[in-house]
């Protein structure tokens, strides 16, 4: 008992010590807009991200970090080939030399 004394005050029991807040049906676990003028009323809390919105941001954050990955990966093979070709014109130019 010391335990939900402690907790009652809290908005997310507040719910629970003023039964259901005017809700006009005893089953009813909903809120209602005519529970806003209520003197219980505690505010709507932000709820958490659901299942499917959370894997829906975490494809598009994978998106956008693979998309980096692959720029960074590209830049860097663009700059191997850069060097390659520098040493095939040197290498040509000695054969030019050479004969």
């Amino acid at each position: 008992m010391k335990e939900w004394i402690a907790v009652r005050d809290q908005p997310r029991y507040g719910s629970q010590v003023g039964g259901n807040n005017g809700s006009k049906s005893s089953g009813s676990k909903r809120a209602h807009y005519s529970d806003a003028s209520d003197s219980n009323y505690v505010g709507s809390t932000a709820r958490p991200m659901g299942r499917d919105a959370a894997k829906k941001k975490a494809e598009k954050k994978g998106k956008g970090v693979a998309l980096e990955v692959v720029n960074e990966d590209f830049n860097e093979f663009k700059q191997i080939k850069a060097q390659e070709f520098e040493r095939l014109e040197k290498l040509a130019m000695l054969q030019e030399e050479a004969n």
